[in-house]
């Protein structure tokens, strides 16, 4: 094994745990991404930090939690969110004081954008940019760099995205795009190409790459073949939830449908991308020693609770992919785990292969034993958010048993048996049947450990 192992860390936008083969769905092809699971760990009960995109990858960046890194919520103009402070240092900063070159291509979502030698970025898809430029919310996340790259390709291509969006009733009703543009067009091919571009270029020195894929966050757009890929009428539909409108006051049965498959494709299309990177990494006999983590910053409702997006406390928000391919040899145990873990623990596993000591100021702890020897402990994980305009604010604490929720400022609670009603249909806070006093001691203790405050 090399002495400072090439270190990639790939990662989607939006991506619900069960949208993977090697996560039960024995429909969706993910062929790639389940191999890598196969060469690693697969941690099955991985818990994200934030409910929203910035301050949960912010989380990954430093390791630290959002109270402690100041960026506890996103603004409506995107732009404007607060970033990370100066005084935050994050993992990749760490590893260039410590030798590595690092790199990020496509969507990290990141302010300012700090801890990297290179980049190559796109802000993401963002479904509410139906204008290229000129809308009050900012320019169109896509960007520059891409925009650029796609007009040598072909002129005019990058306005036809948003001609599209403009054009057509079902992107505006539902978030469905029919993508004027081909596969070797699409923003995936773009972030794969600039990362196997670094790839080659840094192969023989100590490496750091972020690839932040932007699928398959909405808009539904994937491009042949995958647009064609899943059949709509294969795709099962959500639950009904007691408290919850039905999805079918807001979409009909096909357009649902439609969402899903198109979805799925999104994801197949990013599985494709990882197996061409992974071709290449073994290609240039890299692969074995390389530490690589997949993983995402949050999931997505995609229909449950008539709901799309992100921003509360369901599983199929805070619970996402989260595999780590070690660099050979091989430790004594792979596979899957089913412990509860943090995902913002991969800041110093990351780390701790570069042989790098964490700093005492980083709150989340290295998985290398986890991998090395099949079991991460189950501890807590915890995971917060707070709204747009600042005026409510949820921390919740996740168990493999239980889940408990408490809101600010009108302290509702929400509590979930998780192995007798998994899709977390009914609240059981305040009932007979449970004692939530083990749960809120555990959340007050991890409050007062990591110098929790309500006022942001």
């Amino acid at each position: 094994m090399m002495k400072k192992p090439p270190i990639i860390l790939i990662t989607t936008d939006q991506h619900r745990f069960d949208a993977l083969g090697c996560n039960g769905n024995t429909q969706i092809r993910t062929p790639h991404i389940d191999a890598l699971a196969c060469d690693g760990v697969n941690f099955t009960n991985a818990i994200v930090q934030n409910t929203v995109c910035i301050p949960s990858r912010a989380c990954l960046q430093t390791g630290r939690y959002t109270h402690q890194h100041g960026v506890t919520y996103m603004e409506q103009e995107i732009d404007t969110t607060p970033g990370l402070p100066p005084w935050e240092k994050t993992f990749m900063e760490h590893m260039q004081d410590n030798g590595y070159c690092t790199a990020a291509t496509g969507k990290i979502h990141m302010y300012p954008e700090k801890g990297f030698h290179y980049h190559d970025l796109t802000g993401g898809k963002g479904m509410r940019w139906t204008q290229s430029t000129g809308q009050p919310i900012g320019p169109a996340p896509l960007g520059p760099n891409y925009a650029a790259w796609l007009e040598k390709k072909r002129p005019g291509a990058y306005e036809e995205i948003y001609k599209a969006r403009r054009a057509q009733p079902d992107y505006k009703r539902a978030g469905l795009l029919e993508n004027p543009l081909s596969n070797d067009e699409y923003v995936e091919t773009w972030i794969a190409e600039r990362s196997m571009d670094i790839i080659r270029e840094h192969a023989d020195e100590p490496f750091f790459l972020w690839c932040g894929f932007c699928g398959p966050h909405d808009p539904w757009d994937p491009p042949e073949p995958y647009r064609s890929m899943y059949h709509p009428e294969d795709m099962t539909l959500p639950d009904e939830y007691p408290g919850w409108k039905s999805w079918r006051e807001r979409w009909d049965e096909a357009t649902l449908r439609k969402m899903r498959a198109y979805y799925w494709g999104m994801v197949t299309c990013i599985d494709d991308h990882i197996g061409n990177i992974i071709a290449q990494l073994k290609q240039l006999t890299i692969y074995d020693d390389a530490l690589i983590i997949f993983t995402t910053d949050h999931g997505e409702f995609m229909g449950e609770r008539a709901r799309t997006g992100k921003g509360l406390f369901y599983e199929s928000i805070i619970r996402v992919p989260f595999i780590v391919k070690p660099p050979r040899p091989l430790g004594k145990a792979l596979g899957t785990i089913p412990d509860v873990v943090e995902n913002f623990r991969l800041a110093p596993t990351i780390l701790d292969y570069a042989g790098v000591v964490p700093p005492a100021s980083m709150t989340a702890t290295t998985l290398r034993g986890a991998v090395e020897t099949g079991t991460a402990g189950d501890m807590p994980a915890f995971s917060e958010f707070v709204s747009h305009d600042k005026k409510t604010i949820g921390k919740c604490v996740r168990t493999r048993a239980h889940k408990y929720i408490v809101w600010q400022p009108d302290g509702r609670e929400e509590m979930y048996g998780l192995v007798n009603d998994p899709m977390e249909k009914e609240n059981i806070a305040g009932g007979a049947d449970f004692d939530t006093r083990s749960l809120q001691e555990s959340l007050h203790a991890w409050m007062s450990r990591t110098e929790w405050r309500w006022n942001y």
